[in-house]
């Protein structure tokens, strides 16, 4: 109901702001005469995992804008996956806006943005349109605004703000595109092109060093490890805990492996059962680090999740994992890495799934 109302009042906003806008509309060629040195990239997603499979678009940009300063522009949930991307200068955190001691941070952010003077920003929306995001690209003071179409999300607003609309794939082609994908379509129309659909995440040098004292410290400087994220953002993508410990189990006994359990914040439940069905009780790291996980993921035997922002990590740092998929398509979702395999139950229910399915394709991948 609160959500409701609060982008009910955005939309308003907007369209009242978009009375006062005169932008001149461009087409999509003009783009290859632009000069652009400073370039800003909104993208304000909060899962994680969306965050990640954008990493092939910021690729893109890249390229196509070599000469570039480019920034990109993060929520505070998703700035620690693209810290020390090697596609971006820098990564500014956009501040939290409830309460008047933070609406104070963010007039401050916005004057920062526009002492920048940004030539170009583009506005990455592809799965939801982001009205905030928008009212950022209007308040950066870019010379020229561009960015997904809002019309498939029915509003017009798009074509009163941006300079330039960026079209998304019809909803008859996206069962067949998988989310990279999605990602780089509305920057073809600017000459982004990229075949690379991998993404990459990159841990600090105090994460990998803290990593491998840990290692070292629970199994032995060249010890063999699982690790296990049992939990999920939505509870329709959790497989039981009870599952989760007899799979570790007998992938420990048949690797020679330890078991390293790992939840955030909104996993203590299933990070609770998967503990108490567990034999032996394995070394449990509530709430770590990012750059730590994804450390400790990259140097696992194997990670064990669920369809959730873990698995992506696993796919950025090229580690081998084994994600159980239910109401999702893999197809569209899984990290397009080959080290990463999804089981999904047949009729689209995680508690499809058997301990067996996990295990042979643990096993498979593990002696691959």
């Amino acid at each position: 109901m609160g959500k409701g109302i609060e982008r009910a009042g955005k939309l308003a906003l907007a369209r009242f702001i978009s009375l006062f806008l005169s932008s001149r509309r461009m087409a999509a060629r003009e783009f290859s005469r632009l000069e652009v040195s400073r370039l800003l990239i909104i993208r304000q997603h909060h899962q994680m995992g969306d965050m990640l499979l954008a990493v092939p678009a910021f690729r893109g940009l890249r390229t196509r804008f070599g000469g570039a300063r480019i920034t990109l522009l993060a929520s505070p949930v998703n700035a620690a996956c693209v810290q020390r991307l090697p596609y971006v200068d820098e990564v500014l955190v956009l501040p939290r806006t409830r309460g008047l001691r933070r609406a104070w941070d963010l007039v401050r952010f916005v004057a920062d943005l526009r002492r920048r003077r940004f030539d170009v920003v583009i506005v990455l929306n592809t799965v939801s349109f982001s009205v905030t995001s928008m009212l950022l690209a209007v308040a950066s003071g870019a010379r020229l605004r561009t960015g997904s179409s809002s019309a498939p999300f029915g509003h017009d607003l798009t074509s009163r703000f941006y300079h330039l609309d960026l079209p998304l794939p019809p909803r008859e082609d996206l069962a067949a595109m998988h989310e990279s994908a999605h990602n780089l379509h509305p920057l073809a129309a600017i000459g982004v092109k990229v075949t690379d659909l991998t993404s990459v995440f990159v841990p600090a040098e105090e994460d990998e060093r803290e990593c491998e004292r840990f290692i070292a410290a629970s199994f032995g400087a060249r010890g063999r490890f699982i690790v296990v994220h049992p939990g999920a953002g939505k509870p329709q993508n959790v497989w039981p805990g009870s599952r989760y410990a007899e799979a570790a189990r007998l992938l420990g006994e048949t690797f020679g492996c330890g078991v390293v359990a790992t939840g955030g914040p909104a996993d203590a439940a299933a990070l609770e059962a998967f503990l108490e069905a567990c034999v032996d009780r394995p070394f449990v790291l509530p709430c770590p680090s990012l750059g730590f996980l994804g450390a400790l993921i990259q140097r696992s035997t194997l990670t064990l999740c669920n369809d959730t922002g873990i698995m992506h990590i696993a796919g950025a740092v090229g580690a081998r994992c084994v994600a159980v998929f239910g109401p999702t398509d893999p197809a569209r979702w899984k990290p397009v890495n080959q080290t990463v395999v999804a089981v999904r139950g047949k009729d689209g229910n995680v508690d499809s799934v058997s301990v067996d399915e996990v295990v042979a394709a643990a096993k498979a991948l593990i002696g691959g």
